[in-house]
C-alpha cells in the first residue's frame, strides 16, 4: 500500500511539475457549554465572548422542594490579551497577573467575606511550556507538581514550609490520551472553578497533554485516605461526555459514587 501511495505521488509530481503540500490535519476544538451533576444536583452553563473565551458561567442548583434547577448565581471572567485576569463570583473577586513571557505569575483574592482570606496570594512557577510546576501561598504552604514528558500531572505534594511537613498529596495515573474538559477553556492557565482555599491542594489544570487520569489517590499527612477511579465516555470530537467516579475511603468507612455530564458547542 505504501509503495502504491508513493508511486501515485510520483505521477502527480511529474504531471504537474509542482510541489504538493499535504493538507494539515486539524485537531478539533470545542467550547464547553454545560456541566450537570447527577440527578440534576447542579448545572453550570457557560457563556462565551465572540473570540471564544468563556466570559461567564451561570450556576443553578436543584431545589429539593420542587426538584427543579434554580438559578443561584453567576461567575464573570475578564480577559486582557486573551488571558484571564479577573474572576468575580458573587462576593469573591480574584485577580490574576502574568509574567512578561505570558506565563501565569500570581493570583490574589482581593475580595471575600472570609476575613482570613482577604488578600490571599498564590505565586506560580512555570516551565518552558508555561505549565505550572510550583505554587506557594501567603499562608506558608507550597505545592510542587511533577509531570511526565507529555505534560500530564503525575503527583502534587503540598507541604507547610514552616515545618517542612507534607500535609496533602495527589497521585494521578492511567491517563487515557483523550482530551480533558480544560482543553475547552481558552485563555486559562489555572483552574478557578473550585474554592480558592483549596487551590494550593489541587493545582491540577492541564491541557494539550495525555488526557484524563483514570485513577487518583489522595494522601493526608503521608497517609493514603481516598482512592478514586474515573470512567469516561467521549464525544465524536474526543471531549469528555460523561464522567463517572467511584471513591473508596481507605479507612474502611465505605465508598461513594458520582457522575457528571458535559455538553459542548462551536466544535470545529
Amino acid at each position: 500500500m505504501k509503495k502504491i501511495i508513493l508511486f501515485l505521488s510520483f505521477l502527480v509530481f511529474i504531471s504537474c511539475d509542482e510541489k504538493i503540500t499535504p493538507t494539515p490535519v486539524t485537531t478539533p476544538t470545542c467550547n464547553i457549554s454545560s456541566e450537570t451533576g447527577r440527578d440534576n444536583a447542579y448545572r453550570l452553563d457557560y457563556v462565551y465572548a465572540p473570540n471564544g473565551v468563556p466570559e461567564g458561567v451561570n450556576i443553578s442548583v436543584k431545589d429539593n422542594a420542587t426538584g427543579q434547577l434554580k438559578a443561584t448565581g453567576k461567575a464573570v471572567y475578564t480577559y486582557t490579551d486573551n488571558r484571564l485576569v479577573k474572576v468575580v463570583d458573587g462576593d469573591v473577586e480574584e485577580t490574576i497577573e502574568y509574567n512578561a513571557n505570558g506565563s501565569i505569575a500570581r493570583l490574589t483574592v482581593v475580595k471575600t467575606t472570609d476575613a482570613n482570606y482577604v488578600n490571599y496570594v498564590l505565586n506560580f512557577t512555570t516551565d518552558a511550556n508555561q505549565r505550572i510546576t510550583k505554587v506557594t501561598d501567603s499562608k506558608g504552604m507550597e505545592a510542587t507538581i511533577t509531570r511526565d514528558a507529555q505534560g500530564n500531572i503525575l503527583e502534587t505534594i503540598t507541604k507547610d514550609t514552616r515545618t517542612n511537613q507534607e500535609v496533602f498529596r495527589v497521585v494521578l495515573t492511567g491517563y487515557d490520551n483523550k482530551k480533558t474538559m480544560f482543553d475547552a477553556f481558552k485563555g486559562w492557565q489555572f483552574s478557578v472553578l473550585g474554592y480558592y482555599a483549596d487551590y494550593i491542594k489541587f493545582p491540577l489544570f492541564t491541557t494539550k497533554a495525555g488526557g484524563n487520569a483514570t485513577k487518583r489517590t489522595e494522601y493526608e499527612s503521608g497517609k493514603a485516605v481516598r482512592e478514586t477511579t474515573y470512567t469516561f465516555t467521549y464525544t465524536t470530537d474526543g471531549f469528555p461526555l460523561t464522567e463517572q467516579t467511584l471513591t473508596r475511603f481507605l479507612d474502611g468507612s465505605g465508598i461513594s459514587t458520582y457522575s457528571k455530564t458535559f455538553t459542548y458547542t462551536d466544535c470545529k
